[in-house]
């Protein structure tokens, strides 16, 4: 029996395993359904479900496609339990367990009238990741140097407090304490020459580089956040006030994988330039293996104010405060491992280098950082007339900070003649501050006075100016061989950011039979760095506005038949100058999305609906409008696809419903062709899914479901190493008490 057949009737096997539950626990309770509706009665329930996956293929792929265990999962579901304690207290339990999965809720709240409420409780989830790195088509080069399934896990602990009594103030008490742990995969991806490009011994012959950076690095997460805040809030006449103080403390330690070259190594004495020679891949450079470790405590208070007055039926106003003090030490360790051939062997040490070589940064790091927020903002909400409403607030924001750091830099020369190695150890300091001034006015406006029609606009303007300060210290190389620091580069900015978002659109009922929404939007951003003082004539601009539309039909031709019809047309303008460097439209950005979901439903027995999305993506780049050689680099990247759906339900009777449901994906704008250039950036890949369930109802307290499909999804950017496919089984029992 080969591993397909085994596959089919194994989740054959589970499907019937389904059905027997199924029937078992309808013949258990023979009382008969009075209504047809698939609905529990009581509102204490408790559903129990599983899933059993049976894919071919890569698993850490299909887990993160599907964000589902490889293996399936089970457990309970939803516990939803209330009860009244007396005439004036509930009590409320909410839970939830899926092993495989690792989601869990569990909480619960008691309330009493006229006294307030305590709520408790504790939820985790996990989001699972594939750390596979890249692929280049031109060798097939696919170097997982890791495991492939990563995940990380989410936890958030939390208890409120409220007291609430008839004409009191209401306190409010609340802690939060989220943490996230776990790996997840990085996209900074380390470099390798085993790309199948040619590499010649003399540079000058090298016009394409071998080096590619597809070696996959993960980044391992360890953080919590604590959250306590007490508040009040009294009213008084027409005027509410409000007053809260927030600490919060922040401990992460994280730290990021770095690989560069793995496997390779330089011979010693180097392959001579003349005659030219071809180098081989493993030859072409040194492994350098490690860890890029950042640690941050932070302790932060918060104190905020709100009074909030009605002037009239028609006007409404409020002014609000805040003050955040924050201060915490940093942590930074980055040990990178190099590996040297010498005469007498193989030398391998932290921050090793060759003498007038440069080393891999190593260093151990600690420093401080200090942020002062001071916050205000007054607003209106206006009611001039009864078919128009008006919002106008305006903010402030008073932004500086302040950071230093010591590097104790870990270099460490290696002669390849005599195999001595000779540590050479550095200290510099570094520091930055910033400070900011932050103005933003927003208005909204919405106008019904038109029969059948709605407008509304919407307008924010941010602007940010700001001084900054940097100052930072590297490691260089001398003539003679041993690593010297820098001079110290001090860099001063005057810092102006401007952003404005705007908004218009209006909702209109044509007729029972159509309605139509339309909405104009822009956004325009733009950093603007000038150099002052000893960074005087330097500077750096990126400007880059949105535009675009969103335009929505909906046409009900009948009771039974309606059409949705959505289009999104968006473009994006960007301009980058640095020091005298200038670029036009190399960002320029096209999207264009079309979607249209048809419902119907002839009879009560029967529905349908089907869905479908178009998009067109392109960025641009100087190509095709640099010509020559460059027109093999550069290439714009296109990031089209279409996505569609069908699913069809109906009655068996009146106590079953089922369906039948089908998916596809496809993305088409992967050209390995462009490998010997460039790297062929786009997307391909496709996914198709069918899928079959019931649900059944068996009593007023019992309602069973069942679910099996079949998925395949192929990946050709990751040149067929993240494919999978196979099929999937789900039932479950929900049960009333």
């Amino acid at each position: 029996m080969n591993v397909k057949s085994f596959s089919l009737f194994r989740t054959a096997g589970l499907l019937a395993g389904a059905c027997f539950v199924l029937c078992a626990a309808r013949a258990a309770d023979t009382a008969k359904a009075e209504s047809d509706a698939l609905a529990l009665t009581d509102e204490n329930t408790i559903k129990v479900s599983g899933q059993v996956n049976d894919f071919n293929g890569n698993k850490a792929a299909s887990q993160t496609a599907k964000q589902v265990p490889k293996t399936g999962f089970g457990g309970i579901e939803s516990l939803n339990y209330t009860k009244e304690l007396s005439k004036v207290s509930t009590l409320q339990i909410d839970g939830r367990a899926l092993p495989g999965m690792e989601d869990y809720l569990a909480q619960f709240r008691v309330t009493k009238n006229e006294v307030g409420s305590f709520e408790a409780g504790y939820k985790r989830f996990r989001t699972f990741y594939d750390g596979a790195g890249g692929f280049f088509p031109l060798n097939n080069a696919w170097l997982p140097i890791y495991a492939r399934a990563l995940y990380v896990d989410r936890g958030k602990f939390f208890a409120n407090a409220t007291i609430a009594m008839p004409k009191a103030p209401v306190f409010t008490f609340r802690y939060t304490n989220e943490t996230r742990s776990g790996r997840k995969s990085s996209t900074i991806w380390g470099d390798t020459d085993q790309t199948g490009v040619p590499i010649s011994s003399v540079a000058a012959l090298n016009l394409i580089s071998a080096n590619r950076k597809i070696i996959p690095a993960y980044i391992q997460l360890g953080e919590r956040h604590e959250v306590m805040e007490a508040s009040v809030r009294h009213s008084i006449g027409h005027t509410t006030m409000s007053f809260s103080v927030i600490g919060d403390r922040v401990n992460n330690l994280n730290l990021r994988s770095v690989d560069r070259y793995p496997g390779e190594l330089k011979p010693f004495p180097a392959i001579p330039a003349n005659p030219p020679t071809l180098v081989p891949a493993l030859l072409a450079n040194n492994e350098n293996k490690g860890f890029d470790q950042q640690g941050l405590t932070l302790k932060g208070l918060t104190f905020m104010g709100k009074v909030e007055t009605a002037v009239n039926d028609q006007v409404n106003v409020y002014a609000t405060a805040s003050h955040r003090r924050s201060d915490g030490d940093t942590t930074g360790s980055r040990l990178i491992t190099a590996k040297i051939q010498t005469l007498t062997g193989l030398a391998s040490q932290v921050g090793a280098f060759t003498p007038a070589g440069r080393p891999p940064y190593s260093l151990n790091s600690t420093g401080t950082l200090d942020v002062d927020v001071l916050t205000g903002v007054v607003g209106i909400d206006a009611r001039p007339m009864k078919e128009l409403r008006l919002s106008l607030a305006f903010k402030g924001e008073d932004y500086s900070s302040s950071a230093a750091s010591t590097a104790n830099y870990i270099s460490t020369m290696v002669n390849q003649t005599t195999g001595v190695i000779t540590p050479v150890p550095l200290t510099g300091a570094n520091s930055s501050s910033i400070d900011e001034k932050v103005w933003t006015p927003e208005v909204d406006v919405r106008y019904t006075g038109i029969k059948s029609m709605a407008l509304y606009a919407a307008w924010d303007y941010r602007t940010s100016p700001g001084d900054e300060q940097l100052r930072y210290v590297g490691i260089t190389t001398s003539t003679a061989g041993p690593v010297v620091l820098s001079p110290a580069v001090i860099v001063n900015d005057k810092v102006k950011e401007k952003h404005a978002n705007f908004k218009i659109g209006a909702n209109w009922t044509v007729s029972p039979m159509l309605t139509l929404r339309a909405e104009f939007f822009s956004r325009d951003h733009e950093n603007n760095f000038n150099g002052y003082g000893t960074s005087l004539g330097s500077y750096y601009v990126l400007d880059y506005d949105i535009y675009g539309a969103r335009v929505t039909a909906i046409a009900k031709l009948s009771p039974t038949l309606s059409f949705t019809t959505r289009y999104v047309q968006q473009r994006g303008k960007a301009e980058v100058a640095e020091d005298g460097y200038i670029t036009g439209d190399s960002n320029d950005s096209k999207r264009y999305h079309i979607g249209e979901t048809i419902n119907w439903n002839p009879t009560k027995l029967f529905y349908m609906q089907a869905n479908v999305n178009v998009v067109f993506d392109k960025t641009s780049t100087a190509y095709p409008r640099a010509g020559g050689t460059a027109n093999d680099v550069l290439h714009n990247a296109d990031n089209n696809y279409w996505n569609g759906n069908v699913l069809a339900g109906f009655v068996v009777d009146k106590q079953t419903d089922a369906m039948v449901q089908g998916t596809y994906y496809r993305a088409n704008n992967y050209n390995p062709a462009l490998a010997a250039a460039t790297d062929p950036y786009g997307a391909g890949a496709r996914e198709y899914g069918l899928y079959v369930g019931v649900k059944h109802k068996f009593s007023d307290k019992l309602l069973g479901s069942a679910k099996v499909g079949y998925l395949d999804r192929r990946n050709d950017t990751a040149g067929g190493n993240s494919d999978f496919h196979g099929p999937l089984a789900y039932v479950s029992l929900e049960h009333a008490f």
